[in-house]
């Protein structure tokens, strides 16, 4: 799967080839339109994140389009999903942003002018922002997420910005408690739906067109339905998660988490309220993935596993699907 990373930079060469020498003198040009322009900022900073306006918002007037559109249309084997992607980058939001909440590579944040929350991808593990920090930047969808294009100030206050910072807490505590279910190689996977909240597993239900009013009832029927259904519902992943168990499948059904890192996983606790398209998300509310704690060697490890009633049903189906491709 092409990362995000991967494309900015994509477009960033693109954008250097296209442009002769005699062009990128006149770049001067342009620093009166850049919105931050007045912004007392370091050097490198401010550069950064003017050729990121430049190539990503900027609307050039003899094509009509930004850079990074001109890269999408002139990218042939581009992938449709990436092109319409790109196509979002210019419909930049800049404001202050609320951190709420973070839960790996994901982050809740609230604009603090329309009260919006967003859920933001961010690129590095080691990168500390509690709750309550207040980013002032720009952000831009990409997907049905969003990434930030760039961050200017960063404050902590001393005093509690948004109740929903409480509630936010709350549901990571809650969130990493049922993904620290302790997995075997050969868990199964109503053993797993056992453990789950009662709320995932009326949200399963629902999807799955199950009415058994006992929780009990309610697992034993996905689990069935999961089983005895498994071509119909395969056929209605998208690819990129096809591709995460085609990760898993060759590690055995179960992989490391971070060697998903390329892979959306925006899950939060109330699946019912949230319903998340992440290319992890959509697997683990279908009970193909399930994420937990697995001891590896002399540790345990946070892993990404597939239950064992449906790994060689799992397998056949890729391998179908491969020979389709």
């Amino acid at each position: 799967m092409i990362d995000y990373e991967d494309i900015r930079q994509a477009i960033y060469e693109y954008a250097d080839t296209k442009f002769s020498e005699e062009e990128k003198l006149k770049f001067q040009e342009y620093v009166d339109e850049f919105p931050e322009n007045d912004w007392d900022l370091p050097e490198e900073t401010w550069a950064n994140n003017f050729f990121s306006w430049l190539f990503l918002e900027k609307v050039f007037p003899e094509s009509g389009r930004t850079v990074a559109e001109e890269y999408a249309e002139n990218t042939p084997d581009l992938d449709p999903g990436i092109k319409e992607r790109i196509h979002q980058i210019r419909n930049m939001i800049r404001s202050e942003f609320i951190v709420l909440s973070r839960t790996g590579s994901m982050m809740k944040v609230k604009d603090r002018n329309s009260e919006i929350c967003y859920t933001v991808r961010i690129f590095s593990d080691s990168l500390t922002i509690p709750p309550n920090t207040l980013l002032t930047g720009r952000i831009h969808p990409f997907g049905d997420h969003y990434h930030f294009a760039g961050v200017f100030l960063m404050s902590t206050p001393s005093f509690i910005l948004d109740p929903q910072i409480f509630i936010g807490a709350w549901e990571s505590r809650e969130l990493d408690r049922f993904e620290s279910i302790q997995l075997r190689r050969n868990s199964t996977l109503r053993s797993i739906l056992n453990k789950y909240p009662s709320h995932w597993i009326d949200w399963m239900g629902k999807q799955y067109g199950i009415k058994e009013r006992l929780k009990k009832d309610r697992v034993r029927r996905v689990e069935t339905t999961i089983i005895e259904d498994l071509p119909r519902i395969f056929s209605s992943l998208p690819e990129p998660s096809r591709e995460v168990l085609a990760l898993c499948m060759k590690e055995g059904g179960v992989v490391k988490y971070g060697r998903l890192k390329n892979y959306d996983d925006d899950m939060g606790l109330f699946w019912e309220e949230e319903h998340p398209g992440s290319t992890i998300g959509i697997l683990r509310q279908k009970g193909f993935l399930v994420v937990g704690k697995m001891r590896m060697g002399e540790r345990n490890y946070k892993v990404a596993f597939i239950p064992v009633e449906i790994r060689d049903g799992v397998q056949d189906l890729l391998e179908s699907d491969a020979s389709l491709g």
